[in-house]
């Protein structure tokens, strides 16, 4: 079983790309709004989602990403026609997470998990 992107579901994503100054890497959940394969066996496919950690009014984007690797816990991909070149990889969001990446105190960790519930 290969780890599928489901609309209406929150992940965690990890954009790669030498735009991210030196850590070169931008953290941030989405939720899927919609995802299309664009052919059966093309390792394209065009993800729709809500890019929570963007500026307010800018969080709807639309990627065409093609397919580097994809197993059970992940999907690695190119964004293609994105210059510089970015790479997202995306895996399932968890209250750890969002603690490490978004500075959440433990004071919080209860709202977080509650939130993700909600949003799963």
């Amino acid at each position: 079983m290969r780890f599928t992107l489901e609309p209406k579901n929150w992940y965690a994503v990890e954009f790669i790309g030498e735009e991210f100054t030196d850590s070169i890497r931008s953290y941030s959940p989405i939720k899927v709004l919609n995802v299309k394969s664009e052919s059966k066996g093309s390792r394209v496919f065009t993800l729709d989602f809500y890019h929570a950690n963007y500026p307010e009014g800018v969080r709807n984007k639309t990627y065409r990403l093609k397919t580097i690797e994809r197993n059970k816990e992940f999907i690695l991909a190119s964004a293609m026609g994105h210059k510089p070149l970015r790479i997202l990889l995306i895996y399932p969001v968890s209250a750890a997470w969002l603690k490490e990446h978004f500075s959440i105190s433990i004071e919080d960790n209860q709202r977080v998990e509650q939130w993700l519930e909600m949003n799963a």
